[in-house]
Order: C-alpha cells, then sequence, then structure tokens
C-alpha cells in the first residue's frame, strides 16, 4: 500500500506540477471556489448549496495536500507486502 502511496504522490506532482497541470488547478479554483460561502445575509443557508462547495472544497483540498507531501517520506519499511496480493 505504501509503495503505491508514494506513485500515487508522484503521479499527482508529474500531472499538476507541469505547465499543463497548473492551468488545469487555475481553472478548477475558479469553477471549485474554496472560499464562496453557502450562507447568504440575504437568503439564509442554502443546504444543498453549502454540500455541493463543500464537496468541491474537499476535492481540491485533497489535490494540494498531495502535492504538499513529499513521496520520499513514505515509510520504505512498511512496503507493499506480495504475499497478499496488496
Amino acid at each position: 500500500m505504501i509503495l503505491r502511496n508514494r506513485q500515487l504522490l508522484i503521479d499527482y506532482k508529474v500531472v499538476f506540477d507541469s505547465p499543463e497541470g497548473k492551468r488545469v488547478l487555475a481553472d478548477l479554483r475558479k469553477r471549485c471556489p474554496m472560499l464562496t460561502d453557502g450562507i447568504s445575509t440575504t437568503g439564509g443557508i442554502d443546504p444543498n448549496k453549502v454540500l455541493v462547495l463543500e464537496g468541491q472544497n474537499n476535492v481540491l483540498k485533497h489535490i494540494y495536500k498531495m502535492l504538499r507531501r513529499d513521496p520520499n517520506a513514505e515509510a520504505p519499511e512498511q512496503a507493499v507486502n506480495r504475499n497478499k496480493g496488496e
């Protein structure tokens, strides 16, 4: 599992640290504004909007979290147990 996680971190960095990936992230930030609020002073709380925004925020947060992690920091002693097929 750890080796797969390490490779996945590397994959995120390869994809999103490229010029194309940076453009995609910029577009996602526009389409899924992380700081947008689902609560309006005039309209009250729209629970559906809050849920949609929260989902969008979670996706962007996950991408940025993956980009901040160091794939070399994954514990090599917890490598894949090939006997268990993981």
